[in-house]
């Protein structure tokens, strides 16, 4: 695996000090890795750092092995709702076959949902222990360090320990002024050196963050008639854009749960409904700053008691659900890849 490595995207990935370690454990799973001494694998860092774009390049080298065996590819939220599908329908068995037999590559995103799934913990540990007795790896992402994940079993816990932990943090002003200027080869925005700098210095964006800044503003100029933005334009546009909005939550709502956003603002009651709804409302809350009321107008509830009910039952269903807890994750990544 080179320094630079392609992605599904039009940009490269572009390693830089802060995550050359990250590279480097990737480049030990790698498959044609020679006396193979590590097997198990942890990236650890905030979100958009670069741990699921390593995770994907890391998928693509085993794919293009072509061998017979398979490459799993889940998130922990979605290992968990897909557990609780199979003990309902009492298909536990073929769930576990699904996950042990023949696996080369057990790539398994954002461990720390997991947290108090004790049940769904104990499945994957036993996962991990197969597929690494057969010689296979195991890469793990986590926005936290496990020891930090509160109500994660000391079993899983010792299982990461056991292997490679890495630390992904965000990247620092020079690095983030590289990104920007990688980023800049393949993108049709104008920025002068003086407003990179500026961007790359005051604001502790993510690899992600900067490429979403980018895109807003390449919309924004495209409207402007080819008027180049000004710096204080152009972070004024950044201001905006670490916001979100009620009408960027409804409709990432509604399309995970495949209703209109209509009926997110309609009288209707249906339990499909009322549950997307409830969600759209919780994530007003949690991922913005604007007030109950605001929220229930926005969503047809003229009454702020309605969205502190919403908050406080989602809040507590997502801890005992994984499938809601699944769809609200949906939700948030449909948000932050906008």
């Amino acid at each position: 695996m080179a320094t630079t490595l392609r992605q599904h995207d039009q940009h490269s990935f572009l390693a830089f000090p802060e995550n050359k370690l990250a590279v480097a454990a990737i480049q030990r799973l790698a498959p044609l890795t020679r006396r193979r001494m590590l097997q198990f694998v942890t990236l650890v860092g905030p979100p958009g750092t670069g741990k699921s774009r390593l995770a994907r390049e890391l998928i693509r080298s085993w794919e293009a092995k072509r061998t017979d065996g398979k490459i799993i590819y889940v998130t922990a939220s979605e290992y968990a709702a897909q557990f609780a599908e199979a003990s309902a329908a009492d298909a536990i068995r073929q769930f576990q076959i699904r996950y042990r037999k023949d696996i080369l590559l057990f790539v398994c995103e954002d461990i720390q949902a997991l947290a108090g799934r004790k049940e769904t913990q104990q499945q994957l540990i036993a996962a991990f222990d197969e597929v690494t007795e057969s010689g296979g790896c195991v890469l793990l992402t986590s926005t936290t360090m496990p020891s930090g994940i509160r109500r994660l079993s000391s079993r899983l816990t010792n299982r990461i320990r056991g292997g490679l932990c890495v630390d992904v943090p965000l990247p620092g002003a020079s690095s983030r002024k590289k990104l920007l200027e990688h980023y800049l080869l393949s993108e049709s925005v104008r920025l002068t050196k003086e407003e990179i700098i500026e961007i790359s210095q005051k604001h502790e964006f993510s690899p992600r963050e900067l490429q979403g800044l980018l895109q807003h503003l390449k919309a924004s100029q495209s409207t402007s008639r080819g008027t180049q933005l000004s710096s204080s334009e152009v972070l004024e546009q950044i201001t905006i854009r670490e916001h979100y909005t009620l009408p960027e939550i409804a409709s990432a709502t509604s399309k995970v749960f495949g209703i209109k956003i209509s009926d997110l603002k309609s009288p209707r009651r249906s339990q499909s409904i009322s549950t997307a709804r409830q969600v759209a409302m919780y994530l007003a809350r949690e991922m913005t700053d604007l007030k109950y009321k605001t929220v229930g107008e926005f969503f047809g509830r003229g009454n702020h008691s309605t969205v502190i009910y919403a908050c406080k039952k989602i809040g507590s269903l997502i801890e005992t659900n994984p499938v809601l807890a699944h769809n609200v994750e949906l939700v948030e990544k449909r948000l932050q890849n906008r």
